[in-house]
């Protein structure tokens, strides 16, 4: 099955993308034209997770696609849907999973760029706790993130009939460290090389990579709502095009990337460094870019989509499909 075309390509499919590529290049902002004031909601705190926008918006990259972007960071309990729908921004990040649940329960939102590729989720915790296979998971303590992130696990949870006693976790790992926990969830990029800078071998550790226990659910995609796109689709092809190749730039000048990274966490007072941010970032190229080349960032593969489709309504998340041609702006841009 061939890759699904976004409205970044101006609605071509793959083989025609470097045909298009001079027409895409006519969306660029003239001289002292004014610029579309928009907001983005992250699906986080400021990290390298989120380095591709940093670096569209401190390289001028968005106010060359004539945009002025505010970068909003989010976090626990914040929720991508409200926010569009209160027109708190423009634009979202979620994960496709919650994108789908989203649709299915009626929001008016459409999808515009799948970033992430890969999901990076893990349950992670201690082999001397007693913790070998997905059974002794069983009425275990399992930290788990609100909204979006604990799709999988509970959908992970109803396959294996394992009932856990669920408890809310937040940025940090101490509690799976002190022993509050039992499991923790963990993103590869983030939560996961905490343990390692706190001390933690990865011997000492059993991990539960969900894709690789067939639960792949491509995690930050570019959400708007259909209205926006129904009164501004250019302006949302730019916002994605800048966004896209404030990605490239990053993966290209990954030390001018971690610098935009490290000077909005030292703003916000986060507790992390300059080593763990590197990790992150190159494990979001990792991602980012598998199986697709940096040229093609942003397509959303209909059989990832297919799978979560699948595994959501499987799993009574959601009761009926949602059609890939009404969910993503691709089939809007005809």
């Amino acid at each position: 099955m061939s890759r699904f075309c976004l409205p970044f390509l101006t609605g071509f499919c793959r083989p025609c993308f470097w045909g298009v590529l001079a027409a895409v290049c006519l969306g660029l902002a003239a001289p002292g034209s004014a610029l579309d004031k928009v907001s983005l909601r992250l699906v986080w705190a400021h990290q390298a997770q989120f380095a591709g926008f940093y670096m569209a918006q401190d390289e001028k990259i968005y106010q060359a696609h004539g945009l002025s972007v505010e970068i909003i960071p989010g976090g626990p309990g914040v929720s991508f849907r409200k926010e569009l729908l209160a027109g708190r921004c423009q634009f979202a990040g979620a994960w496709l999973s919650a994108g789908i649940e989203a649709y299915a329960q009626g929001d008016p939102i459409l999808h515009l760029a799948q970033v992430i590729q890969r999901s990076a989720l893990l349950l992670v915790a201690f082999k001397h706790r007693g913790i070998n296979t997905i059974k002794d998971l069983n009425g275990r303590r399992v930290g788990l993130w609100e909204e979006q992130f604990s799709l999988a696990p509970f959908a992970l949870f109803k396959r294996e009939k394992i009932k856990i006693k669920e408890a809310p976790q937040n940025l940090s790992m101490a509690p799976l460290l002190n022993g509050a926990l039992d499991v923790a969830s963990a993103m590869r990029y983030n939560e996961y090389h905490q343990l390692y800078q706190a001390g933690v071998d990865a011997e000492e550790l059993k991990v539960f990579d969900f894709a690789g226990l067939g639960l792949n659910f491509p995690e930050d995609g570019i959400y708007a709502l259909k209205s926006l796109w129904r009164q501004n689709p250019d302006m949302c092809r730019r916002f994605v095009r800048a966004s896209l190749e404030g990605w490239r730039r990053a993966f290209a000048e990954p030390e001018k990337a971690l610098a935009a990274v490290m000077r909005r966490v030292d703003m916000a007072n986060l507790a992390s460094n300059r080593s763990h941010q590197r990790w992150m970032l190159k494990v979001m190229q990792e991602i980012i870019t598998h199986g697709v080349s940096q040229d093609k960032l942003g397509y959303l593969d209909p059989q990832d989509f297919a799978l979560v489709n699948q595994v959501l309504m499987d799993k009574e998340i959601t009761k009926t499909p949602v059609s890939i041609w009404q969910f993503s702006a691709a089939a809007w841009s005809k």
